[in-house]
């Protein structure tokens, strides 16, 4: 145990940007202490002892697989299908490791002896008095209070007000999360829309939801509570003493609004007087959102009710420091991948792209400092939601987490696609070489090439640049479009130099180059841009309209606008928003329109449920295959399949998606229409549960990408009938037929939907870029995702495993005539051939297998019959033949994955 230290030595805490005053650190700023309520003892020790006991249920299944006579790496990959099959064993540990470390309490009641917990023994001495301690605590914390004004130095614009005590002789001792920084930019954001827990007297209740009305809490659910820069102003006289400037929580409840919310949230990272250029800014700001959708995802787990909590986040503020942080992470992070050194045991960990280590101090002996970090902190008014039982619930309190979320977009946004300007009313430090209104792009991160070894999102495998002699620029007028399809083997990339353009709806970020392979698409400007492009293409044109009413696409954004009104008033009354349907002959367009509509809703911040009813192409997955995500993030551009990338243990440049995903194994609804109903039906219950669950998805509605219809009718237009029955679809997109719009506004022009609502069938006319596609460019583009999904792209590299694996140890199913599963040998036929591994039992009937969910799939890479040994491709390493495979015909083989 370390040495004693009088309470006298502690001093008042360097880095605290908001709330009360009060707050203290020990000498060495590893301890944080501020004074608190029994209320927030409370719920730290709850959830600490609560990831106690996961803990000891899982010691106790190690140590009857010990018994068992299992060894080590056994009894991990045990524990692992034990956490698969109970998703809740890690929720409390994973809050856990979103709170500040608790360290533990001291009580300053003025009792005989200082009542110090056993953690902080040796923070607290036991010498001198009681009384005198408290007495000096109390003076520490009033010279605090009277020093504050004179610390921290602020814009002239606002005057900072003085924090005020809490009545209270508790105090809370938690780990600093600023400590190991050389210099920590913090930023305290405040959660909530409502600001006081049940129960408050009218008069705070009043005053707080003044507030609320008055900040950026009613819109987006939380506010900038305060803020410190390194460096963070080209005016000296504006930094104090360390060099930093301080923003105090008069400045987010005065000065920052819902319009400049986003310009001033990017102060704390976009700071070249720092060394943290765009392009590195952009970079943390993509982790970032990654880390706080990790903690959505932790709370959407358990009913916690939270009022005026907090996100504190803080990176390093030194642009050398934090560059020299993140290579040193990654170089442990790569020796841990290929296992050295032996000596450094750490737990293979991904956090948004870092390796970091779990509970062991290994890394801070190694001096690897800090990076940056996403705490959720200040629990004075945090409690659990219980039912009717006493049982903790399974819900949060939307209160806190829609501020959550607000958070984790707008990081998404300035890390991707942001080009913002800083407005004179809400900003005191303009670059003096450029204008208030000056509007500013950020530097793809993909041309950052100083850092482009770092594995945080985007910092990773990025493509090297290549100089072509086909270098062009084009330039667009309003509402035309450039059309291209990339030639087999090559790719193409497209820099938008000036003005604004789309590709589907997804806004391109100035100066960034985005690269295409096996594609057919087009970029569109609605105000005119000029596009810089290298490489050779199959084909490439512009199209001209002589007005914006002329592209087809103004169509599509008036359908969006009405699109929107229906989502507000469903979010009005609580009911739930338009389920959109995209139907129409082949190569009409589609899978464009569907994610055309998909990104105009998220950019308004809705959160629709795609679902993808065509196994011909997969929505981030594999063909073959119906599927289901809620989007409520951005999508990417560059990915394969135009959506974006599910979970993988690598980085992504945007936020992944978690889709729902039905194994279906044929090309064509028609080719087992009974089973394929069976699959919607069992889709739409899935979507239905989710709305459910979810308000804002629930309001935001649902788009369907459904199959191809002919113009003489047949099965299709049954099976599209029954799509729009099972999700209660009440419009109809036609696409490209006025003949079938006349044969589907007949049919569903006078029936309802199950609520009650009219079903409206909307005509619109295709794209003149839309055309048939060669049966090769659709090989190659399955080729590319199947591809994709084993190895990556040129962004994001991954590592499969090929594993050699027994007959025996296999359980496959093949699907026969009529949709039947039947037990099947490995033989060289399989070969080439890519198996959905099914979320079922080995044991299961093959009708549960066939009507379970995806959890993955191999690559049947070599079969030995004769040894009966199978090779095949994994994504991830660790047994196979746990779970059942099933053998499709859709997508067909792959002879050349592996080259």
């Amino acid at each position: 145990m370390e040495p004693a230290v009088d309470i006298s030595q502690l001093q008042a805490c360097g880095h605290a940007v908001a709330g009360h005053a009060g707050t203290m650190q020990d000498p060495d700023g590893n301890l944080f202490i501020k004074p608190c309520t029994n209320q927030e003892l409370d719920f730290y020790q709850a959830v600490y002892d609560k990831a106690k006991e996961e803990e000891a249920v899982e010691e106790e299944l190690e140590n009857k697989f010990l018994a068992d006579g299992l060894n080590p790496e056994d009894i991990d990959a045990r524990i692992d299908d034990w956490r698969d099959l109970n998703p809740d064993a890690t929720k409390w540990r994973d809050l856990k490791s979103i709170m500040p470390e608790f360290m533990g309490s001291l009580n300053l009641s003025g009792s005989a002896d200082l009542a110090v917990s056993e953690l902080v023994a040796a923070v607290v001495g036991d010498t001198g008095d009681a009384a005198k301690d408290k007495e000096q605590a109390a003076k520490l914390i009033d010279k605090q209070e009277q020093e504050q004004e004179a610390s921290e130095t602020i814009p002239e614009e606002w005057v900072p007000t003085n924090g005020g005590k809490i009545s209270t002789d508790k105090a809370i001792v938690l780990g600093n999360s600023s400590v190991g920084y050389k210099h920590p930019n913090i930023l305290d954001l405040k959660l909530g829309k409502v600001l006081y827990a049940p129960g408050a007297p009218e008069k705070k209740k009043l005053k707080m939801d003044k507030l609320s009305a008055a900040t950026t809490h009613a819109k987006y659910g939380f506010r900038i509570a305060g803020m410190k820069t390194f460096r963070g102003s080209t005016d000296e006289s504006k930094l104090n003493e360390e060099e930093y400037m301080v923003y105090d929580k008069e400045y987010g409840r005065t000065l920052v609004n819902n319009d400049t919310l986003v310009n001033d949230i990017a102060k704390f990272l976009f700071n070249e007087r720092a060394g943290i250029d765009r392009p590195l800014a952009k970079a943390v700001c993509r982790a970032i959102s990654h880390e706080v959708e990790r903690i959505e995802t932790i709370l959407s787990r358990i009913g916690v009710t939270m009022f005026s909590a907090s996100l504190l986040i803080v990176v390093e503020g030194d642009g050398k420091a934090l560059r020299t942080a993140i290579k040193q992470h990654n170089t442990l992070a790569e020796a841990l991948d290929a296992g050295e050194p032996s000596t450094v045991k750490l737990e293979n960990r991904v956090d948004s792209g870092i390796a970091l280590q779990d509970e062991d101090d290994e890394e801070d002996e190694l001096g690897y400092p800090p990076t940056w970090s996403v705490n959720l902190i200040d629990f004075a008014h945090a409690s659990f939601l219980k039912d009717d039982s006493g049982n903790i619930t399974t819900e949060p309190d939307s209160n806190f987490m829609d501020g959550i979320r607000s958070i984790k977009e707008i990081f998404a946004e300035l890390g991707r696609l942001w080009g913002g300007k800083f407005p004179k009313s809400s900003s005191s430090d303009q670059n003096p070489k450029s204008t208030s209104t000056a509007i500013f792009a950020l530097t793809a991160l993909q041309s950052y090439a100083n850092v482009a070894a770092m594995s945080i999102p985007g910092l990773g495998q990025i493509p090297s640049q290549t100089t072509t002699a086909s270098a062009r620029t084009i330039t667009l007028r309003p509402a035309w479009e450039y059309r291209f399809e990339t030639e087999s083997g090559t790719t193409l990339t497209i820099k938008l130099s000036n003005g604004v353009a789309e590709k589907d709806g997804i806004e391109l970020a100035p100066r960034t180059p985005y690269t295409f392979a096996n594609i057919k698409s087009k970029i569109t400007t609605w105000h005119g841009c000029e596009l810089d492009i290298e490489g050779a293409t199959a084909s490439e044109s512009v199209a001209e309209y002589a007005t914006l009413v002329d592209n087809p696409g103004n169509a599509l954004l008036n359908l969006h606008a009405r699109l929107s009104e229906m989502r507000d008033s469903a979010a009005r009354e609580r009911k739930h928003g338009p389920r959109i349907l995209i139907t129409g002959p082949a190569d009409v367009g589609k899978t464009t329109v569907t994610r055309t509509l998909a990104s105009y809703a998220t950019k308004q911040g809705s959160q629709p449920l795609i679902v993808n009813c065509d196994p011909e192409e997969g929505i981030l997955t594999l063909p073959g295959t119906l599927s289901a995500a809620v989007f409520a993030t951005v999508m990417d551009p560059e990915a394969t399949d135009g959506w974006g990338s599910t979970p993988t243990s690598g980085p992504s440049s945007v936020p992944v998606k978690l889709p729902i995903v039905q194994y279906y194994g044929q090309r064509n609804a028609e080719d087992e229409p009974q089973f394929y109903r069976e699959l919607v039906a069992r889709l739409a219950d899935t979507a239905s549960g989710r709305m459910q669950e979810d308000a804002d998805v629930k309001a935001s509605g649902v788009i369907i990408d459904s199959i191809d219809l002919v113009a003489k009718g047949g099965e299709g237009y049954d099976i599209l009938a029954h799509i729009v029955d099972e999700f209660s679809v009440n419009v109809i997109v036609v696409l490209g037929s006025a003949e079938m719009n006349d044969a589907l506004s007949k049919r569903f022009g006078t029936q309802q939907t199950g609520v009650g609502e009219p079903i409206h069938v909307v005509s619109l006319d295709k794209s003149d870029g839309a055309g048939p596609r060669s049966n090769m460019l659709m090989e190659r583009n399955r080729e590319a995702v199947i591809k994709e999904y084993f190895f990556g792209d040129a962004r994001r590299t991954l590592s499969p495993q090929i594993q050699q694996v027994d007959f025996g140890s296999l359980v496959i199913y093949k699907l026969q005539d009529g949709g039947r599963l039947v037990r099947e040998q490995p033989s060289s036929v399989m070969q080439h051939w890519t198996l959905a591994i099914m979320h079922a039992s080995t044991r299961d009937t093959p009708e549960t297998i066939r009507a379970a969910g995806v959890m993955g799939y191999v690559y049947v890479s070599d079969v030995d019959e004769e040894r009966r040994k199978v090779k095949m491709l994994a994504p991830v390493s660790g047994r196979l033949g746990d779970r059942p495979m099933v053998w499709g015909r859709w997508p067909e083989p792959y002879i050349n994955l592996l080259g």
